[in-house]
């Protein structure tokens, strides 16, 4: 794996890396490899369709069903026609592709044809599985907005011999697509930076700020408490002004830089507000601003996004904004002092935030806001954004009510909604805090689908929970140091952790439970400790070097870089790594458990393989710039 973007694309002619993985035609058609420069050609077409982590992801699951079911179909007919189909198209692609790909795509041809081998009786499945696989292929470009890469040499007069070349060589093209910084499918686990700033200048609004100013200056505010008029409230210049700021092309191109070409961005007007900061209270809906707080509850509507934008109109001495989720830590937060013309952009639904606020005797008004709200999603999908603008719409107006009602609570009954108001609050800002909601959606999915299945017969249904969340934690590691470029730190420790001890959690149960049920002998004490003793020696490395820098804070720019010499550092290259694999190598000297979960022992294995492989690399380019960056200083 890489850091870069370009490193692993076979097209760019600026980057070196990218020459030598795709072959020495990657700058230009001119070539001693008339293979290379072929294939070289072809990928420069597909990757300009497969630019989108979420079309590239769906094929990564729809390609792979389309060939084993074709190889399931060929083996159907007669075994030797699979192995034929499968050698001819291994071939094929080892004398075109350089060897890294070529590499990558021959195991996955061994791969695909022993699945094949093994459901070859089926010849149904085979069919279903090419369907399948077939159309979900144009389904994720329409679900991605990204024309096919088809329809470029539709009406080429080679189109057959272009055909032929993309059907043959849609692994290694995906492959090649797949490990691309920006269409990477690992970039949807990465918890991205989103909170997004922007400014509108004073000086050229001036009139719309003070129109909206003068009008909530008139109707003098309390003190006391926070005070709220939705958009529709304000008429005459106010009403106009607020109308020009809420369309405001500079918060339009801030959302849709963020998200891509392949996103729409539009107004959700039934939200927007003016707000005038009320003063901190002990039982009180006004509470909840001073408090870690998710404005919405749909976290859980994957690919769609609704902002809420704090917009500062006039000038602000005392409050600051933190977000808890996108900085280093809860305790080292990303802080905001929003002050005339600041924008702060950030998810409605998902980003944990509260204010704090210090008196300032030069401080001459509270802090006046706009709170505009924005819908982005994907472009093929406006129905989708549009569901997620209602239901989000109605809870606010929902909220608002009940917020309202306990902004100032007299009597009991009121007290004991304020009350209740703020323990769900402190409960949703632990739930975000430590598990995610996204992440609890996906977990009980995946559990809900594996128990259907045990329901109906499906043997292997638990081991298909145990894989589909024993290998999480790994895809964000990858993801995230491919990623490395405004990388919400405390988001992705949460992500990471919670799958990486789901994952310990489950393998060390199975493990346990094999020597207990099956007796404790020699070579059982002796896993036992070796276990013990390679685990120890990870969290031995990790207590060293500290959680954040275990988690690359370092590498991702969030803490200086630091040559640690302690030990185990001193004298063990990657530690934690290499206790991690002996500790899971030596469950394997448990016979029932390896013959159970060998699968799952060695899966483990290749993935922290891959993280080694991936943190050497980062650790050789960061060196590299150091260097060069020294050079240049001297």
């Amino acid at each position: 794996m890489t850091t870069d973007s370009a490193t692993l694309d076979p097209v760019s002619p600026t980057n070196a890396e990218a020459a030598k993985f795709a072959g020495p035609s990657a700058a230009s058609d001119q070539s001693d490899d008339p293979g290379r420069t072929r294939f070289a050609r072809v990928c420069r077409g597909f990757i300009r369709y497969h630019t989108r982590p979420i079309n590239v992801a769906l094929h990564c699951l729809t390609t792979p069903m389309a060939i084993v079911g074709t190889y399931v179909i060929a083996c159907w007919f007669h075994p030797a026609a699979l192995v034929v189909l499968a050698v001819s198209h291994a071939v094929w692609i080892v004398a075109l592709t350089p060897l890294l790909v070529c590499l990558s795509s021959t195991a996955a041809i061994a791969a695909m044809a022993t699945t094949a081998w093994y459901v070859s009786s089926n010849p149904w499945l085979g069919l279903a599985l090419f369907l399948t696989g077939y159309l979900g292929q144009e389904a994720s470009h329409w679900i991605s907005g990204e024309a096919t890469f088809q329809s470029s040499y539709r009406s080429s007069r080679h189109r057959l011999l272009e055909f032929i070349d993309h059907t043959v060589l849609l692994l290694p093209l995906l492959i090649v697509s797949a490990t691309r910084r920006k269409s990477s499918p690992l970039r949807i686990l990465v918890a991205r930076q989103a909170v997004l700033q922007t400014r509108l200048s004073p000086e050229d609004y001036r009139a719309d700020f003070d129109a909206i100013l003068n009008w909530v200056r008139e109707r003098t505010p309390t003190l006391e408490s926070s005070t709220h008029w939705w958009q529709h409230d304000l008429e005459g210049e106010a009403g106009e002004a607020f109308n020009r700021l809420s369309s405001d092309p500079t918060l339009f191109r801030t959302i849709t830089r963020f998200h891509g070409a392949g996103y729409e961005v539009k107004p959700a007007l039934g939200m927007n507000e003016v707000y005038v900061t009320g003063p901190p209270k002990k039982v009180s809906s006004d509470t909840v601003f001073y408090m870690g707080h998710v404005d919405g509850p749909w976290a859980v509507f994957p690919g769609a996004t609704l902002y809420r934008c704090m917009l500062a109109l006039n000038e602000n001495l005392e409050v600051t904004t933190h977000f808890s989720m996108a900085g280093l830590s809860s305790e080292e937060p990303v802080s905001l002092r929003l002050c005339h013309g600041d924008a702060a952009l950030f998810d409605f639904n998902r980003e944990l935030h509260y204010i704090t606020r210090e008196s300032n005797p030069c401080q001459p008004e509270p802090r006046i806001n706009l709170k505009l709200h924005f819908v982005a999603y994907p472009k093929t999908m406006r129905w989708y954004g549009g569901l997620l603008e209602w239901l989000t719409t109605t809870y606010d107006i929902q909220a608002r009510n009940l917020f309202l009602q306990t902004i100032q609570p007299n009597g009991w009954i009121a007290g004991v909604k304020a009350r209740w108001v703020l323990s769900w609050t402190r409960i949703f800002e632990g739930m975000v805090q430590h598990v995610g909601w996204t992440n609890l959606a996906y977990v009980g999915l995946v559990g809900a689908v594996s128990g259907v299945l045990w329901l109906n017969g499906f043997a292997d249904a638990f081991a298909l929970f145990v894989a589909a969340t024993s290998f999480v934690h790994y895809g964000i590691y990858v993801g995230t140091l491919l990623e490395r470029r405004s990388v919400a730190f405390a988001r992705f420790r949460r992500d990471a952790m919670f799958f990486k001890v789901l994952s310990m959690g489950l393998f060390l149960t199975f493990y346990a439970t094999n020597i207990l049920v099956g007796g404790v002998s020699g070579l059982e004490i002796l896993s036992v400790i070796v276990v013990c003793l390679g685990f120890s020696l990870a969290g031995w490395a990790a207590q060293v070097l500290g959680m954040t820098r275990t988690l690359y804070s370092s590498e991702l720019g969030l803490e200086p870089p630091m040559r640690i010499q302690r030990a185990p550092f001193g004298y063990i290259s990657h530690p934690m790594i290499l206790g991690a694999a002996i500790a899971i190598s030596a469950t394997g000297m448990v016979n029932e458990f390896r013959e159970r979960f060998g699968w799952l022992i060695l899966g483990h294995l290749v993935c922290y393989a891959i993280v080694l492989a991936q943190e050497i690399r980062v650790d050789r380019s960061f060196e590299k710039s150091q260097e060069t960056s020294q050079t240049a200083g001297q």
